[in-house]
C-alpha cells in the first residue's frame, strides 16, 4: 500500500511565508495604495477588467510558486506501508560451496562454481512467496544474502560470486551447514520447522572446521529442519556417503549432480517441495519527492513574475 509522509513536518512552518507576502499586498493594495496598475496594452477597450485579471493571475502564481518550495521544505515522500503479509511458502537458506576445487571446468564449457550459480539464478527466480538466503563456505562460512523476498537482490549477489582459480582452500561442511541452520532458526517471526529447509550445495569432501558435519546434522535433526544436499562431480570426489546420511536423517533428499545437464533437473524437484504458510514483514521504503515541489514552485514563481512584468508596469 502506497502511503505519503513528511520527514520535516516542521518545514510547514515556512508556508507562514507566502500567508505573510500575501497580507502585505492586501494591505498595501488596498489600504496604503499609492500607485496603480495600469496595462502595458494601451487602448484596450475592456483595460480594466484585464488588469484585475492579470493582476490576480500574477500574484497567484508567485504565491503558488512560493507555496510549493516552502512545502518542499518539510521533506515529502512517498513508500510503500510496513505490513504483515501471510503468503504460501517456506525459508530456505542455502549453502554454498566456495572452495577452490569449484573452479573445476568440467561442467561442459564453464566451472562447477558457473554452473551451481546459473541453476541457482534460476531457482530462485521461479520461487513464490519464499524467503531465501545464502551463505557461502570453503575453511569458513560467509553469509552473503540473509533470507529475503527480493530475489533480484539475492540473484545479483549470486552473480557476483567469485573464486580466485589461484588459491586453493579446504572444505568445511560442517560449518557451511551449521551456519545455514543458524540462519534459519535465528527466523523467528516463523517458528515452524516445517517451513524451513537448509540446501547444500558441495563438490568436495570435509577435510576441515571445528565443526563437524555430523554435529551440524544433528542440531538440524532436533530443529526439525530439512537439508537437501546436492553433491557436484564425480563420486570419487564427492563424499556420497555422508551427503546421503545429512539428508537421510532429517527427512530431505540427497541428490547427484556429475554434470550441469543433470543440476537442473534436480532443482526442478526441489522447487517442487510443498509450500506451507509464513508470515512475511514488508518494509517501508520511502523516496523524497521534495524536489519535484521545489522545481514546479521555481518554475510556476518564475512564470508568475514574467507575467507581471511583461503586461504590467507601477506608475507612481
Amino acid at each position: 500500500m502506497r502511503i505519503y509522509r513528511l520527514d520535516n513536518p516542521y518545514g510547514l512552518l515556512f508556508l507562514l511565508i507566502p500567508l505573510l507576502c500575501l497580507a502585505v499586498v492586501i494591505l498595501s493594495r488596498f489600504f496604503f495604495k499609492k500607485g496603480a496598475l495600469v496595462s502595458a496594452i494601451y487602448g484596450y477597450k475592456n483595460f480594466r477588467s484585464l488588469k484585475i485579471y492579470g493582476y490576480f493571475v500574477s500574484l497567484s502564481l508567485i504565491l503558488l510558486g512560493m507555496s510549493l518550495i516552502a512545502f518542499s521544505l518539510s521533506k515529502p515522500q512517498f513508500g510503500i506501508k510496513k505490513e504483515k503479509i501471510i503468503t504460501e511458502g517456506i525459508d530456505i537458506m542455502i549453502a554454498l560451496d566456495v572452495s577452490g576445487s569449484m573452479t573445476t571446468s568440467d561442467f561442459f564449457s564453464y566451472s562447477r562454481i558457473e554452473g551451481a550459480k546459473n541453476i541457482l539464478q534460476k531457482f530462485v527466480a521461479k520461487r513464490k512467496g519464499d524467503r531465501i538466503g545464502l551463505v557461502t563456505f570453503a575453511e569458513s562460512s560467509f553469509l552473503k544474502c540473509p533470507a529475503t523476498v527480493n530475489f533480484d537482490l539475492l540473484t545479483k549477489v549470486i552473480g557476483k560470486i567469485f573464486i580466485d582459480p589461484n588459491k586453493q582452500s579446504s572444505t568445511s561442511i560442517g560449518i557451511g551447514l551449521a551456519s545455514a541452520i543458524n540462519r534459519l532458526l535465528q527466523m523467528k517471526d516463523n517458528a515452524n520447522p516445517d517451513s524451513k529447509i537448509a540446501i547444500l550445495v558441495t563438490d568436495g569432501i570435509n577435510n576441515s572446521g571445528e565443526i563437524s558435519p555430523e554435529a551440524a546434522t544433528e542440531i538440524a535433526l532436533q530443529t526439525g529442519i530439512k537439508v537437501y544436499t546436492v553433491g557436484i562431480g564425480e563420486s570419487n570426489e564427492v563424499d556420497v556417503k555422508l551427503l546421503g546420511d545429512i539428508a537421510n536423517r532429517t527427512k530431505g533428499k540427497f541428490f547427484h549432480a556429475k554434470n550441469a545437464g543433470e543440476l537442473g533437473p534436480i532443482f526442478d524437484e526441489i522447487d517442487k517441495i510443498e509450500k506451507r504458510k509464513i508470515e512475511t514483514l514488508e518494509f517501508v521504503r520511502y523516496k523524497d519527492v521534495g524536489y519535484k515541489y521545489a522545481l514546479a514552485g521555481i518554475i510556476i514563481m518564475i512564470s508568475g513574475l514574467l507575467f507581471n512584468g511583461l503586461f504590467f508596469k507601477r506608475l507612481g
